[in-house]
């Protein structure tokens, strides 16, 4: 196939007379280039979001959450030993859980609701870490902003203990560490007024700011004591969940089977625990990144889809252009099947050249993306590719020594640093002007590349480019040598 990859090659190259379809050859490759980048950088990019949340939700969050038919259950200490074990969980904690309303010192009205969870501190590290995200806490209730709220009272105000309230909470709301909130839960019987209710209501000083950077967590929680907790909802010794952490978060699904079949609350029908991993909980941020991803795939894959079409029109136009060489061809001796391979080489040269320079340009994008290596404007990019510009309006004027190899160098270097200047990490404040953190629970666009899916990606270009020259590469090799050595 010696003659067959030269006559290819140099049909590719340019010359005066095709000069129009080798410019065409090269937007062919240059679209299989964009199209294979921008496959790699946006299916990057949406897997660098799912899994930047995975790991922020595994972070923050039990891997497993075991509760009641009754909603409230005892003997939780037994329950939280049987499960710890089991195989492959690292730890259990108690958790009471209620929404209230929360009202600072010296507001008149009530200014949101939150969940407000009573948690085991010892236990509640070892499950979700709680204290790496607290800011200004010492304890729950042996806290000096607790003693400072005292003194400051003077007794005017009984304090009931300390609360971490959310960050977004605390901005929302416009508390800080060390002032006094209300906390208004149910109705309870007014002891003044027989047969009248009144709302309970118990006053904790902020003691710490709880960001998670997870925003559903800051603008939705605040966290009291355990024991505190029960006696605020009334349930002494009673709690409504348990928290667990596993060594693998992919184990979920199978624990959470063992423990249903392991764990009883009390004897009869609803003895079984209610559990819900955090695929369950978490299964519609990830089904949604999931179809965004094959919506954008289909998208995309049409860039490539024109240059397919591009390889096939070009590869047609030469067909036409070289009918009198296929019929010198065919008449010093080259088979159909000679004929054939020349223009099939053609399309595997086009669509081998684009997955390979597009491979390069996204996977560059990508570590751009990824690596912060010093912030620079991002224009110093379009200015330097001005230099190559000028050079060639400079070259039309002035004998520049400089050859076409040598421009072709400096263009190549040029493209090069504009890629570095414009390709840096994406932080999306910087793009919209605002916190968008609260929003996608990312401060920036993060990146995480599969190199399984860009060698899939490379395949089925490559393919696709070798099927577009088929037709073209059939039709050449059909020509009747007589009538083609008379075509003009």
């Amino acid at each position: 196939m010696k003659y067959e990859w030269l006559i290819a090659s140099r049909y590719l190259k340019s010359r005066r007379k095709q000069a129009f379809i080798s410019i065409i050859s090269v937007i062919s490759v240059g679209g299989v280039t964009l199209g294979i980048a921008a496959v790699i950088i946006v299916i990057s990019t949406l897997d660098g979001f799912r899994h930047g949340l995975r790991e922020k939700f595994l972070a923050n969050e039990a891997h497993i959450i075991v509760r009641s038919v009754q909603n409230y259950f005892r003997d939780y200490q037994e329950k939280i030993g049987q499960i710890e074990g089991i195989e492959g969980v690292v730890a259990a904690s108690p958790l009471i859980i209620s929404q209230l309303a929360i009202q600072p010192q010296g507001s008149e009205s009530i200014e949101d609701t939150i969940y407000v969870k009573g948690i085991d501190l010892q236990q509640e590290n070892r499950v979700t870490g709680f204290s790496d995200y607290v800011r200004h806490f010492d304890a729950f209730n042996q806290s000096r902003f607790i003693d400072e709220a005292r003194i400051r009272l003077a007794g005017k105000e009984t304090i009931t203990g300390g609360i971490v309230l959310g960050y977004h909470v605390a901005r929302k709301i416009g508390v800080v560490p060390g002032d006094v909130l209300r906390l208004i839960s149910k109705m309870v019987p007014n002891p003044a007024n027989p047969g009248s209710f009144m709302p309970l209501m118990r006053n904790f000083v902020v003691v710490g700011l709880y960001q998670s950077g997870l925003y559903i967590h800051d603008n939705a929680f605040g966290f009291i004591d355990l024991d505190t907790a029960q006696n605020l909802y009334q349930k002494p010794d009673q709690i409504n969940l348990i928290e667990v952490r596993l060594v693998h978060a992919d184990m979920a699904t199978t624990v959470s089977d063992q423990i249903k079949q392991e764990i009883r609350f009390d004897p009869g029908l609803s003895a079984r625990p209610i559990t819900t991993t955090w695929m369950e909980s978490r299964s519609d941020f990830f089904q949604a990144f999931e179809l965004e991803k094959i919506v954008t795939m289909i998208v995309v894959a049409l860039i490539i889809l024109v240059a397919v079409f591009n390889i096939a029109s070009t590869l047609i136009m030469m067909v036409m252009e070289k009918t009198q060489d296929i019929g010198i061809l065919r008449a010093m001796g080259a088979s159909k099947q000679g004929i054939r391979n020349i223009f099939v080489l053609q399309g595997g040269i086009i669509g081998i050249l684009g997955a390979i320079l597009g491979t390069m340009l996204g996977v560059y994008i990508c570590w751009r993306l990824e690596f912060q290596v010093g912030r620079f404007p991002r224009w110093y990019g379009l200015l330097i590719l001005l230099v190559p510009v000028v050079l060639q309006l400079f070259r039309r004027i002035l004998p520049l020594p400089i050859s076409s190899t040598g421009f072709l160098l400096i263009w190549c270097i040029a493209v090069g640093l504009a890629l570095y200047f414009i390709a840096q990490p994406i932080y999306l404040d910087d793009i919209f002007g605002t916190d968008l953190s609260v929003v996608y629970q990312l401060n920036r666009l993060p990146v995480k590349i599969s190199w399984t899916f860009v060698v899939f990606m490379n395949l089925l270009s490559m393919a696709t480019c070798w099927l577009a020259a088929l037709y073209p590469a059939s039709k050449a090799s059909y020509l009747n040598p007589v009538e083609a050595l008379r075509h003009e």
